[in-house]
């Protein structure tokens, strides 16, 4: 394989992996807060959102790294600019994560294979943010009941059209036990579990082909 190399790092002409945006702790955590609710770097910065552990010599030092990152996440497609607040002769933006919309079958099956697989991406890369972020925390396990499963298959076309439908009634239980759970603490006050919940099922690519025989 052919490489160049640029600003100290081989160029290979491959494409970046799908988690390639996520190479910085900082950056993880910063999409973890920005699909669950719309954040500045200004607001970030100042109500210490960073990961454990990592500290800054002032606030000022502390804006500019944050908000290199943030900007590292708009370049990628994970976050976007929802709205612009003049405060004090400066411009504050405001970010919200980019895979917060949801889509029903018909309308991802209309939607173009570029728009379809940037949707994927970005999702993905929210659902390794929340990961990552639990297992920095400790959170990940800390309950013996939790689940972390991948299991490589082979089907055939009536096993995949078994497997959705399954992957979708097991959706459907998951958001009604979610809507259950928000009015059983809106009316008793029960203390709230922070929890994710993610599902992949997908076509994988084929394996390599074996070597040929001598």
């Amino acid at each position: 394989m052919e490489a160049a190399k640029t600003g100290g790092r081989v160029e290979t002409g491959h494409e970046e992996t799908t988690c390639a945006p996520l190479s910085h702790p900082l950056r993880v955590r910063i999409l973890e807060v920005c699909n669950t609710r719309d954040i500045s770097p200004v607001a970030f910065v100042d109500e210490q959102l960073q990961p454990d552990g990592m500290t800054y010599k002032s606030r000022q030092h502390a804006l500019s790294h944050v908000s290199y990152h943030f900007r590292q996440l708009e370049k990628a497609g994970c976050v976007e600019v929802v709205k612009t607040v003049q405060r004090r002769g400066a411009t504050e933006h405001i970010y919200r994560g980019t895979v917060t919309v949801y889509f029903t079958d018909e309308e991802f099956e209309r939607l173009p294979l570029e728009q379809r697989r940037t949707l994927s991406r970005t999702s993905f890369q929210g659902l390794i943010a929340r990961t990552d972020s639990a297992m920095r925390a400790r959170t990940f396990d800390r309950r013996t009941d939790r689940w972390l499963v991948w299991v490589p298959m082979e089907l055939d076309e009536r096993g995949w059209a078994e497997f959705t439908t399954t992957m979708a009634a097991t959706y459907a239980k998951v958001e009604q036990i979610r809507e259950d759970a928000k009015d059983r603490i809106a009316g008793s006050g029960d203390k709230v579990i922070p929890a994710t919940f993610g599902m992949l099922g997908f076509e994988s690519p084929p394996p390599p082909p074996l070597p040929a025989a001598d």
